[in-house]
């Protein structure tokens, strides 16, 4: 326990109402997403059965953080406040408004640092089998604080039954916090999932956000992060490993809307058997924003020929006192680094096994977490794309 003054971070029912009855108006003026919309072009909608899938009965299981509660009359508003400025952002995000439609409940948290011998904020959610599951969480970092979360999703079906699972999340950071964000997805293989993640940061803050999914049928990422105050900093680092017939597409769009902000997003991917991932990276930039720095890179591994993987960098700059720099690379094992491995004596599974734990190992070990966590991570990512 931090404290022996806690409190839940589950919001009143009058606020969920209130937030699945504006999305759904919301909802009613847009349409679904279709095929040839730029966003949706490599993801197969036409597996997705909606209105069946929303027949299902949701169930989501979650283990709140332990936290202080400083401020407990506030938190209605301001849970209210942040939901606004959700609408306003997730106006044509079909899949972020359905989220809000159908949200259970609302879990907010205003996190202070942590003064105990605990490294971090742990927040879970489980995913009953073969039900639908649904989250939205609000967390508010006060200025000049710093705090790490590990966030954990897992589902787990014992049919061939498929399922959904939704959730959104948004992180405000106040002038001169710094958030840390460890996030890890273990979904089972029929599972649909739709995840859209937004955060507002003011004047000197800084936002790192390292991303760990896995698993899943098909699934849909959306990262909205926007530097609105000067100095302010965002980083967004991730493994993805697929196996099986696994699609996970990631659209990661960051909007620099104050001078002298800087973002870097680093990615990599490991796809077998015949899974399919895209990753499509965004760097917005308007004409008024000044000495911004921004890069982005996507690096993507097949172990398999039917494996597909796709990097997809973008850039919107309209101003011009600023460096933008990009770049991608898909490829297979290196033959003359497994040639040279099998000759000093390594087994063809031992081998491929070291260049492949290279290739992750080097985003796993700039994880500001115990080295604990991090083999648990790693030993995951192993399992995952190769099987022992």
């Amino acid at each position: 326990m931090l404290s022996s003054h806690t409190s839940s971070g589950v919001m009143p029912e009058s606020l969920v109402h209130w937030i699945n009855e504006s999305a759904d108006q919301m909802l009613k003026q847009i349409e679904f997403p279709k095929a040839t919309d730029e966003l949706w072009r490599k993801f197969p909608l036409s597996q997705l059965d909606l209105d069946a899938l929303s027949n299902i009965q949701y169930a989501t299981n979650v283990t709140e953080m332990t936290y202080q509660d400083e401020k407990s009359d506030e938190k209605y508003t301001t849970a209210k406040h942040f939901l606004e400025n959700i609408l306003k952002k997730a106006n044509d995000n079909f899949f972020a408004l359905y989220t809000l439609r159908h949200a259970k409940q609302i879990y907010f948290y205003e996190l202070n640092e942590i003064k105990s011998d605990q490294e971090y904020y742990d927040f879970q959610c489980t995913l009953s089998a073969n039900l639908n599951g649904n989250v939205v969480l609000l967390i508010s970092i006060p200025p000049n604080v710093s705090v790490k979360i590990r966030e954990t999703y897992f589902s787990k079906a014992n049919t061939d039954q498929l399922h959904m699972f939704c959730s959104l999340n948004y992180y405000h950071l106040g002038a001169g916090s710094k958030l840390e964000v460890l996030m890890e997805e273990e979904y089972d293989e029929n599972l649909f999932h739709f995840r859209s993640l937004f955060s507002f940061q003011e004047r000197d803050s800084s936002l790192n956000y390292f991303s760990f999914p896995k698993g899943g049928y098909r699934g849909k990422q959306f990262y909205r992060p926007e530097l609105n105050g000067i100095g302010s900093a965002y980083q967004l680092i991730g493994v993805s490993s697929l196996v099986k017939r696994e699609l996970l597409d990631i659209d990661a769009k960051v909007t620099h809307l104050a001078d002298h902000t800087s973002s870097r997003i680093s990615y990599k991917t490991i796809v077998n058997d015949r899974s399919h991932h895209i990753f499509t990276g965004n760097l917005a930039i308007p004409s008024h924003a000044k000495k911004v720095t921004a890069h982005q890179e996507s690096h993507n591994l097949s172990l398999n020929k039917k494996a597909r993987a796709e990097a997809n960098p973008k850039l919107e700059v309209m101003a011009e006192d600023v460096s933008c720099t990009h770049g991608a690379t898909v490829g297979d094992i290196d033959e003359e680094q497994l040639f040279y491995l099998l000759s000093r004596g390594l087994t063809q599974s031992d081998a491929k096994s070291l260049l492949v734990a290279a290739f992750y190992e080097e985003v796993v070990s700039k994880i500001p977490f115990s080295e604990a966590v991090k083999s648990h991570i790693s030993e995951n990512i192993r399992k995952s794309v190769l099987g022992n």
